[in-house]
């Protein structure tokens, strides 16, 4: 069996211009192995590993080569599948015969189009279909033109160009589906590129969303009417039962599968998973719908899009199934479903004037999306460059378009025209998204201030505005003791902005969600936040009038969820933000690490536009409630020098006014410095002094200096503090370049908490105090990076001139 397997020959017979290959099939699919004298590559089983290996190594090699130039992941993953089909390395009449033999296709087009059935599947799982309902009239214009415009001017160069074309030729008859398809929106794409771009948060990609979700559901219902018939005016009884029965699935879907689904979701208590009944459930209900599909006529992939609409997006089910599903999809299956997309395209099948009528058609669809783009957005008085970049993402096309070329392949469009039409997908999307990446930057919208938002710039008698991000609500007592701590007063009244982040999960479109009385019409997901929300609340009533605290949710990806909390302290005019550290110090002395907070902070110390503390949770700080408790505060600040320094001196003088916390501060000099510094002609010497005045007569509040001629000397300071504090603010970067921190740099364990705190809080540290770590904003403007984010030691850096941020700016939309 074995040596006729390894002898198999394929013999191919052409009749009536049908080929028909005569080949050896071996009933075992696995080979015995190389020591039974077995080739492996004559069995299909082995091949069909070695088909994904390829495509899915290649694919990862472009995206890793291609992503910094701003290609999307569907770029290099349909170049993958092209080098791999028979125009480049299945040239190979040796690679044909053992790596792509024409047997092994069967299965692995079998594997695709199930693999292409889960991810459209998962695609309907992370739609919020009422997203359409929620548009506002911008994105419906926008939704609509961008479909009817580039069809009309498709339409009119489909009909012009079939004056050029024999009747009988095959691109006459594809040119009117092929139209449609160029035409049409996906609101799948669309998101895949805005997540590619990290651009889901911005402005831009909420309205691209929201106007590419209206663009899609009509030309799903056209291009799915289009491609359903050979003859779209034929009204023949087939398609009227087709369409009757593809009604009844619908119903079947809506009616019966979804409430099944609802009551799986009540069954799960709240935080817990979705049992793997349910789970298993659902993927039967996927694999019926698409066998109907199959049934009733319609694509296979039709039928599992609904199926995934259907599902309640988010926690727990939707979430749960993204969870299971989505890597071994996006990683296996969907390389496979490109390689066989690249196996039905053929290079040597494409002749130059068929080519150019195709590319023309192609290039005149990517204007009018512009141009639908364009008209509603002038109207609007968007600005240019928004218009443009918006008008190109709605541009890039993407699998969807892929899929709808393949369903109408040998229906309605030859092998040619999909050869054509495949190329002209390919090269335009891999034009069209670095020039996004280029022209739209989504920091310039909140680094536009024309003054700094600091602490030390703030006034005493006007309100403060602080925002504090929370993960989990485990951190509120932290945050409600800080807020506590920070004076709030009639005199000094504080307005907190509380802003829940919740990851990403089983959904594709960013949700914010606004916690005011007023908003009436919130999503489901504010249950995740109720705790939260309860909890200040009840501390803003026991506060009365002296603080307002404003609370909101945000859903979001962790890669673009600074952009958005960026953009409301430009929009809310916060002068310090405060996030939670990506360890949380347990009661049993244990520690949690999250790194994708971690890139957070980090990402938050390069673009806030306001000073940044980064809280380190321990001790009482976390244990306490203000809520419940009169709790006497002990605060300390090491200070330096530098902007930094000065701005957590200034936010300790606030705290200072408060008659339960007692401040220290504790100034570590060098000789050389002692006498220097004292004068009031720097500005660290000016805020010492002021903190001398106004402060030092209250005797609960002390000052210290300590001469430290090293870093050994200043490390002994620093553990002379253990058991002293509460809390301890310490500034992040310092601009100096003395033996005080000389070799100190090399063994930062957390450099996003500079030298000083990564000393506090780094795994060989006894402190056990709470630290919050301040980065004073120095310096705005587009563009701008902390490069030395990795030391934490600066040189003096230049103010900027900048604009102004509008103080109407609103984000579009809020739930």
């Amino acid at each position: 069996m074995a040596d006729s397997a390894v002898n198999a020959t394929v013999n191919s017979i052409t009749t009536n211009g049908t080929i028909w290959i005569c080949e050896y099939v071996c009933k075992n699919p696995r080979s015995r192995g190389v020591f039974f004298s077995d080739n492996p590559f004559s069995y299909t089983f082995p091949v069909l590993l070695i088909q994904i290996s390829l495509v899915s190594s290649l694919t990862a090699f472009l995206q890793f080569l291609l992503e910094p130039m701003g290609e999307t992941t569907f770029f290099p993953q349909m170049l993958a599948g092209m080098m791999l089909g028979p125009s480049v390395i299945g040239q190979s009449a040796f690679l044909q015969k053992w790596l792509f033999p024409p047997k092994t296709f069967y299965i692995s087009e079998t594997i695709a189009f199930f693999g292409g059935m889960m991810f459209m599947f998962l695609i309907g799982v992370k739609i919020d279909i009422s997203i359409v309902a929620r548009s506002g009239k911008k994105a419906w214009a926008i939704g609509i033109l961008t479909f009817l415009i580039p069809l009309l001017f498709c339409s009119f160069v489909c009909f012009c160009a079939k004056k050029t074309l024999d009747p009988d030729h095959p691109l006459y008859k594809s040119l009117f589906a092929i139209t449609f398809i160029f035409s049409s929106g996906s609101f799948h794409v669309t998101t895949i590129h805005l997540a590619d771009l990290k651009l889901l948060n911005s402005e831009l990609g909420r309205l691209a969303i929201s106007s590419s979700m209206v663009s899609g559901t009509i030309s799903l219902t056209a291009v799915s009417t289009m491609l359903s018939r050979k003859d779209i005016f034929s009204m023949d009884k087939a398609f009227h039962l087709m369409g009757m029965s593809l009604l009844v699935m619908i119903t079947l879907i809506i009616y019966v599968f979804r409430p099944i689904m609802c009551w799986m979701i009540k069954q799960t208590p709240d935080g817990r998973q979705m049992k793997e009944s349910h789970i298993m459930s659902v993927f039967l209900m996927l694999i019926v719908c698409a066998f109907f599909s199959e049934v009733i006529g319609q694509h296979v992939l039709v039928l599992p899009i609904i199926l995934g609409i259907a599902v309640p997006e988010g926690p727990p089910l939707g979430s749960a199934l993204t969870d299971r599903l989505d890597t071994l999809v996006s990683n296996i299956f969907l390389p496979l479903y490109f390689l066989y997309s690249g196996s039905t395209f053929n290079f040597f099948l494409i002749d130059g004037h068929t080519f150019m009528i195709v590319q023309i058609l192609a290039i005149v669809s990517f204007l009018g999306k512009v141009v639908g783009t364009l008209l509603p957005s002038i109207y609007w008085k968007m600005p240019m460059t928004d218009v443009i970049s918006l008008g190109l993402l709605m541009s890039a096309q993407g699998i969807t378009h892929l899929i709808y070329l393949q369903t109408g392949l040998n229906i309605t469009i030859d092998e040619q025209s999909y050869g054509n039409a495949l190329i002209a997908i390919v090269w335009l999307t891999g034009v069209i998204t670095p020039m996004v990446k280029f022209l739209y930057d989504p920091s310039k919208r909140y680094l536009s201030l024309n003054r700094r938002r600091t602490i030390e710039q703030s006034t005493q008698d006007i309100e403060l505005h602080l925002m504090a991000c929370i993960h989990d609500q485990e951190t509120t007592p932290s945050l409600i003791n800080v807020l506590e701590m920070s004076n709030p007063s009639l005199e000094n009244p504080i307005c907190l902005y509380v802003l829940h982040l919740i990851q990403l999960r089983g959904r594709s479109t960013p949700v914010f969600i606004d916690h005011q009385p007023h908003c009436k019409t919130n999503p489901p997901q504010k249950n995740y936040s109720q705790h939260i929300v309860n909890a200040f609340r009840s501390y803003e009533r026991q506060k009365s009038n002296n603080v307002a605290v404003k609370l909101y949710t945000s859903i979001s990806p962790y890669e673009t969820m600074h952009d958005e909390i960026c953009m409301q302290v430009a929009i809310k005019r916060v002068s310090l933000l405060i996030v939670p550290f990506h360890k949380q110090w347990k009661s049993n002395g244990m520690t949690e690490s999250a790194h994708p907070i971690q890139a957070l902070n980090r990402q938050l110390l390069r673009t806030a536009p306001c000073s940044v503390g980064i809280l380190i949770e321990r001790g009482a700080l976390n244990i306490s409630n203000p809520l419940t408790n009169v709790t006497f505060y002990s605060v300390g600040i090491i200070f330096i020098e530098g902007n930094d320094d000065r701005e957590a001196l200034a936010y300790a003088m606030r705290m200072a006014n408060n008659p339960i916390v007692r401040v220290t501060l504790i100034r570590l000099m060098e000789p050389r410095k002692k006498y220097k510094n004292l004068s009031n002609r720097d500005p660290d010497g000016d805020l010492i002094h002021m903190f001398k005045v106004d402060c030092i007569q209250i005797k609960r509040h002390g000052y210290k200096e300590e001469v430290v001629r090293d870093s050994v000397e200043m490390i002994n300071v620093l553990k002379s503090l253990e058991g002293c504090f509460d809390l301890v603010l310490v500034g992040r970067r310092h601009e100096s370049e003395s033996s005080l921190f000389s070799g100190l740099t090399d063994w930062n364990e957390y450099p996003e908490l500079g030298t000083i705190g990564d000393m506090l809080v780094s795994s060989d540290s006894t402190f056990d105090g709470s630290v919050l770590v301040i980065q004073q904003q120095k310096r705005s403007g587009i563009g701008y990076h902390d490069f030395h984010l990795d030391s934490g030691i600066l040189p003096k850096q230049e103010n900027l001139t900048i604009v102004e941020f509008p103080s109407d700016r609103k984000v579009w939309p809020i739930v």
